[in-house]
């Protein structure tokens, strides 16, 4: 979905940039969860929630694009663009901080 975002004609600097740092965010939350002795510290239930986050995080910014994609041009560009930015915005918050636990 981010490769969509970032190839459309729709979107504007600020999405490239927020998809870019959505990738970023999301491999450095991938090297923290798969890092050796790492599964040592997460349970299987606390996993579980984890991965069930993640996917609502990534849900939200592809609810925001499909909306975008299928929405009139106007309102894209009045809402649609905004809200595809802040939902994008907290999957990155959220993929950093997942990132930085210990």
């Amino acid at each position: 979905m981010l490769a969509e975002i970032i190839v459309s004609a729709n979107v504007g600097e600020v999405h490239l940039q927020r998809a870019g740092e959505v990738l970023v965010a999301r491999a450095k939350m991938n090297s923290r969860i798969l890092a050796p002795g790492t599964k040592s510290r997460i349970s299987g239930d606390r996993l579980d929630e984890l991965l069930f986050s993640i996917a609502d995080a990534e849900d939200a910014y592809i609810e925001a694009w499909q909306a975008c994609e299928t929405g009139t041009k106007e309102w894209r560009d009045a809402e649609g663009l905004a809200a595809l930015d802040i939902s994008l915005n907290r999957a990155t918050d959220y993929f950093r901080a997942v990132a930085s636990q210990e």
